[in-house]
């Protein structure tokens, strides 16, 4: 059985990646479909974000066999079209499928353009989930660009100031900056406009451990510690920034709702009438064309020195901060990654039950890797 992702043993990739791709067939999904969603969710649990990796798996299945007459399932045959284009900008629709494709397509769209006239701004409308959007911040920036996301979906968790009702989603931004040769990974921030991703509230649940008070709020002005209440439907997030200056995040969070609404021609809140999937705006930008690559280099160092030379006293860096002093946007993702491609990735037991029984119940046990052995229960 494996444990949480602080030990140091795991499941080799190339075999978890396989597994999650033969899960994700069972939602109807092609081969080649299955397996560009597993890679970007084993990623996102090799890159410490277990909540956007493959304990998403199960929900994907059910979401896909669901279909879309709810207005929230997913076709897990659909690939995106391009609805419209120029030499800088471009429309990605989604069809509803897998956002994972979404997100390639949308990503490898702005970098070609970018690359060709300097800057361009992708948008996606009719994706379902687009996965950890620290993902596409990072292709891009390995690939030499600047890049900037804006993500929503119409989701309903989070509140907004002087409010406990769940009124919007958790409308993510990120950030990509290349480091060219400087450093081993790309400068990258992906964070929640709310004081935390949904998919860790989902996390902590699967562990039962209790959420930080400072992360919701309920009607009586206090806040919900029991992850599993929360999920079931109690309180709301709060913005990011909490009781103090939540204003700010939740300015942020309808910055990121227009951006992708008005660019991808989609509705935001208020005007949609079901749960369809997430839009967004994509910039890439190569700095290049104001700056060389040099420079870059030079001022990615300077300022990561500079950081490293801050007298670190012990503060506490907060209940799911990597390690015990501040280090680059991208940089715990990185170190993270590295130590599962050597050791393997690190599952909690709830999640790799979840996975064990998902393969029992669509008759694929032989796809069940030996680490998880024991694990599945059978229906029988």
């Amino acid at each position: 059985m494996l444990a949480d992702s602080s030990d140091d043993g795991g499941i080799d990739v190339a075999e978890f990646e396989a597994f999650s791709s033969r899960l994700l067939g069972a939602s109807g999904a092609p081969e080649d479909i299955a397996t560009l969603v597993a890679e970007s969710l084993v990623l996102s649990d090799m890159r410490g974000h277990n909540s956007h990796g493959t304990r998403r798996i199960p929900s994907y299945v059910e979401d896909s066999l669901v279909g879309r007459d709810d207005g929230y399932g997913i076709d897990p045959e659909a690939r995106p079209t391009v609805e419209s284009e120029g030499p800088t900008h471009a429309l990605v629709d989604g069809q509803d499928g897998f956002g994972h494709l979404a997100g390639h397509r949308a990503v490898g769209l702005a970098v070609e353009k970018a690359r060709e006239n300097g800057v361009a701004m992708v948008s996606v409308r009719d994706a379902t989930h687009l996965g950890r959007i620290g993902e596409w911040s990072e292709r891009a920036a390995e690939q030499g660009m600047l890049f900037t996301a804006y993500v929503y979906n119409h989701g309903r968790v989070v509140a907004p100031p002087g409010s406990a009702q769940r009124r919007y989603s958790t409308n993510p931004v990120s950030y990509g900056i290349p480091t060219f040769n400087a450093l081993d990974f790309p400068v990258v921030l992906d964070i929640a406009t709310s004081q935390v991703a949904n998919g860790k509230t989902g996390e902590f649940a699967g562990r039962g451990d209790p959420l930080p008070e400072s992360w919701t709020i309920t009607e009586d002005g206090g806040s919900v510690t029991d992850a599993r209440a929360f999920r079931g439907g109690e309180g709301a997030l709060l913005p990011l920034g909490g009781l103090v200056s939540g204003y700010k995040g939740f300015g942020l969070a309808m910055i990121a709702e227009l951006l992708g609404g008005i660019t991808a021609d989609a509705p935001v809140h208020g005007e949609a009438t079901s749960n369809r999937g997430c839009a967004a705006m994509f910039v890439a930008v190569d700095p290049t064309i104001v700056t060389t690559q040099d420079v870059i280099e030079e001022r990615v160092l300077a300022l990561r020195e500079y950081i490293e030379e801050t007298d670190y006293s012990g503060i506490p860096t907060g209940p799911v901060a990597y390690g015990d002093r501040a280090l680059l946007p991208g940089e715990p993702e990185h170190l993270r990654e590295s130590t599962c491609r050597e050791h393997g990735v690190p599952l909690a037991e709830a999640d790799v039950t979840m996975l064990c029984d998902l393969a029992v119940e669509y008759g694929i046990e032989d796809a069940i890797p030996s680490a998880f052995e024991g694990t599945a229960t059978s229906e029988d």
